[in-house]
């Protein structure tokens, strides 16, 4: 049965080759390469004049393995075993042929090795992004923290020129300078808040605080900011909303004047409004819904993906003032505060952001 196994599997993976002393072949089976007898073993191929010079050893096995040859196309990978002889047995050669096996533990190597590197590779362009992240948040961290002194104290000689006695061509100089420092002094302030967000320095201050009195506030605020573009400002508020709740009063403030002014920014006619309500009241936890609904020039449904993104404009007019980091301070805040943020739009119609935000309550 051995026998028949051996014929069957092995039989044609195999050659012998007998040689003399001198290495001339003496006897092949040509089962993987048809070799002629009475030549040298080194005409055969190059590989085996090595044969030859260890043949003069008495009964030596050697075993020489993955040796390409390719005679007449007939391209393999094999093990070659060579025994020496003796006085009583000629020197001989095994081929076995290993041409599949090499070839599969090549590609299976290669894969292995092309995964190893594509992960080094994916290692070093994260551990890259990192560095590269952390040193644009240091950077606009230092310099935004340092640019904040001269832009108060820009703003305070701006306010001592106010109340001095100034001609209105100055005073109309003065209030220039005013609107520009405050709007270069909030552009330092978003982006070292975006800063601080991105490497984990912002931490929200919980506390219990009035909010039908902040949104009184806010409502305030935006209702001049809409009456200067002439457009009609509506606050709707639910009657479930509680008037003390438990959260960050200041980050709530941002997140809603940063989404009114976008609203009052993009909107030429027509209407802003903010709508407040409970999305559900359970154990202490208030989920306050909140609507900013405009009836602007909208976003482009392709930018959807990049609407929060840092610095990045979603429209092409060059009228519309910004840096393009309201959005993305929103967005952050909203996730530093376990809250979600969405919004549809439609151009030329307008554009609604909906925040869902979690606060304690009392019972």
């Amino acid at each position: 049965m051995f026998e028949e196994i051996r014929n069957k599997y092995l039989y044609k993976r195999t050659q012998i080759v007998e040689l003399n002393k001198s290495g001339i072949i003496q006897a092949s089976d040509d089962l993987i390469y048809p070799i002629r007898t009475q030549t040298s073993i080194t005409d055969f191929h190059p590989f085996f004049e090595t044969i030859v010079l260890l043949i003069e050893q008495e009964n030596k096995d050697f075993t020489f393995s993955c040796i390409h040859i390719d005679i007449n196309s007939n391209q393999k990978i094999i093990d070659v075993i060579f025994n020496t002889g003796s006085n009583q047995v000629h020197p001989f050669l095994i081929f076995i042929d290993f041409t599949e096996h090499y070839n599969n533990f090549q590609s299976i190597a290669q894969e292995k090795n092309e995964s190893v590197l594509s992960f080094h590779l994916s290692e070093l362009k994260n551990q890259q992004l990192e560095s590269e992240k952390s040193f644009k948040n240091k950077f606009l961290a230092n310099v935004s923290h340092d640019l904040k002194t001269p832009l108060s104290a820009s703003l305070w000689f701006i306010a001592m020129l106010e109340k001095s006695e100034v001609t209105e061509q100055q005073r109309q100089i003065i209030e220039l300078l005013k609107e520009t420092a405050t709007l270069v002094k909030s552009l330092v302030d978003d982006i070292l808040d975006l800063s601080k967000i991105e490497v984990g320095q912002m931490e929200l201050q919980i506390d219990d605080f009035n909010f039908i009195e902040t949104i009184t506030f806010i409502e305030q605020i935006i209702k001049v900011k809409a009456e200067a573009k002439k457009l009609n400002f509506i606050l709707k508020q639910t009657s479930d909303v509680p008037e003390m709740i438990k959260g960050d009063k200041v980050r709530v403030i941002q997140i809603l004047v940063n989404l009114l002014d976008n609203a009052i920014k993009f909107t030429k006619i027509g209407t802003v409004i903010l709508e407040l309500g409970a999305a559900k009241i359970s154990n202490h936890t208030l989920l306050l819904k909140i609507k900013v609904i405009d009836t602007g020039i909208g976003i482009n449904s392709s930018n959807k993906s990049e609407a929060f993104q840092s610095f990045k404009k979603l429209h092409d007019s060059k009228k519309i003032e910004g840096s393009g980091l309201g959005l993305s301070i929103v967005s952050n805040l909203v996730n530093l505060m376990n809250g979600k943020i969405d919004y549809t739009s439609e151009v030329g119609v307008g554009t609604t952001f909906e925040v869902v935000l979690p606060f304690t309550i009392d019972a």
